[in-house]
């Protein structure tokens, strides 16, 4: 094989290379010798079929496979012989293709872009700030408040008695819009709890002050964000009757409220809920300890990026977003029916997907020089505990995993990635300052509202921590 190099610039390579007839030819004749074996033709005994009647029935398969052999191997040699690492295949390009002839050599272009030379810092020079938090008894007891409410039942109130925030309303009810009935718009015996926001304001506050066995017309103007297009910002009359009413009882904090969350008693039910507690704030302090560890290891690296990864990133990123079933906006659902990002959303998702190229190439230097990876036994471990969720279907989804290379990568990402950042956070320094649990949400919440440093990255945005029951 002959080849010649095209293109060097920046990480991109290309080279141009050429296989000569008589070797296409003898990989030809060879596969053709070898399906022989096998191949069956009416008219002719196993092994006794002639070449052309092969190639009439089968030729273009047998090229294809061939010439994909045969590109695959001179790829493979140029790549060993020069000593890359590209990020991807190589696009290949059969110059010759259509005018090729069976004892014309073929000529072969191809292209890729090389991992780029990273540097890695030394971690002993790193610092960040690492956050822990103070669990005071007195955050416990608000929890257990917290599930005693979510847990409050219902009673009914007698036939006088007037609806207010917070009661329960069985009812039956059928909207219109201009007299006519619309999809959704009818429900017999349904329960809405007012001032929940479950329902459309209008109608939940329409039905305060109601007694059992009222009718009443509530007019109801739908929201302009409302999930059926059809209905935005439509003016609606709701015929209402009122089957009963109920009004919440909370739930005391006891022995018998902690049986009937499973636990022993109420200081059984402390105990757990203190464990649960303490693992959601080390989850979330381990987060808030990773965003500013990525945040000081991009700054710290410099080096160019693989345009075709990000350019594969980006477009991953926006087909997620243009084919979500749950559109979060308005805007959204008009990007979706378009199949168009607004510009603003452009430069968002080509930030984005630069910043997570970026960061999973400086991990993935690491994970690499410091010979990190994921053991079978860890793999196994996550297999189990993610096949846990699926009670009854376990066997199935650990077959599918173990069977499909492409969902188990999928699973083992975010294990080699935690590996590599807690291999990072036990070599930098860490500044470590302990903050109560209403400081420690307030950072969280509001660490991407704050001024950033002039560097060449922005902070990834982070979900929204509230305090939350059982």
């Amino acid at each position: 094989m002959n080849y010649k190099e095209t293109l060097n610039k920046g990480l991109k390579r290309g080279y141009e290379f050429t296989v000569a007839a008589d070797v296409y030819n003898k990989s030809l004749d060879a596969k053709i010798e070898e399906i022989k074996k096998t191949i069956k033709v009416d008219g002719f005994r196993p092994g006794k079929v002639p070449n052309n009647i092969i190639m009439q029935k089968h030729g273009e398969a047998i090229n294809a496979e061939v010439l994909n052999a045969v590109v695959n191997e001179n790829v493979s040699k140029i790549i060993q012989e020069n000593k890359h690492r590209p990020v991807s295949q190589p696009k290949v390009d059969f110059k010759n293709e259509k005018d090729n002839k069976p004892n014309e050599d073929k000529v072969f272009k191809i292209e890729f872009e090389l991992f780029p030379e990273i540097e890695i810092a030394k971690f002993d020079k790193i610092e960040i700030e690492s956050t822990s938090v103070k669990l005071d008894k007195k955050e416990i007891d608000k929890r257990i408040e917290m599930i005693a409410k979510s847990q409050r039942t219902y009673k009914e109130k007698p036939d006088d008695y007037k609806s207010k925030k917070d009661d329960s309303i069985l009812l039956d009810y059928e909207g219109t819009i201009d007299g006519k009935n619309f999809d959704g718009g009818k429900a017999e015996n349904q329960t809405i709890v007012l001032g929940s926001g479950r329902y459309i304001k209008d109608l939940e506050d329409g039905l305060v002050g109601c007694k059992k066995g009222d009718k009443k017309n509530v007019k109801v103007k739908f929201p302009a964000d409302y999930n059926a297009k059809e209905l935005q910002n439509a003016d609606a009359v709701f015929q209402c009757e009122i089957k009963k009413v109920s009004s919440p009882e909370e739930s005391k904090v006891n022995d018998e409220l902690a049986k009937s969350m499973g636990a022993e008693n109420l200081k059984d039910l402390k105990s757990k809920v203190e464990t649960q507690m303490k693992t959601e704030y080390s989850d979330l302090t381990k987060n808030l300890d990773k965003k500013n560890l990525f945040e000081k290891l991009q700054k710290i690296h410099d080096f160019e990026l693989p345009q075709d990864l990000i350019d594969a990133e980006f477009n991953n990123l926006s087909a997620n977003y243009l084919q979500s079933q749950n559109p979060s906006s308005i805007d959204h659902q008009k990007e979706i029916k378009d199949h168009k990002l607004s510009t603003e959303n452009e430069k968002k998702f080509k930030e984005d997907a630069k910043n997570r190229i970026e960061m999973g190439l400086i991990l993935q230097e690491i994970g690499k020089v410091n010979k990190i990876s994921v053991t079978p036994e860890e793999m196994n471990k996550a297999l189990f505990e993610y096949a846990s969720n699926f009670k009854g279907q376990e066997q199935k989804v650990i077959d599918y995993y173990r069977s499909n290379q492409e969902a188990s990568m999928q699973l083992q990402a975010p294990l080699y990635e935690n590996k590599i950042v807690d291999f990072i956070l036990s070599k930098v320094k860490l500044k470590k300052k302990e903050v109560d649990v209403d400081s420690f949400i307030k950072l969280y919440n509001n660490v991407n509202e704050v001024a950033k440093p002039a560097t060449k990255k922005k902070a990834a945005k982070k979900k929204t921590v509230k305090k939350k029951s059982k």
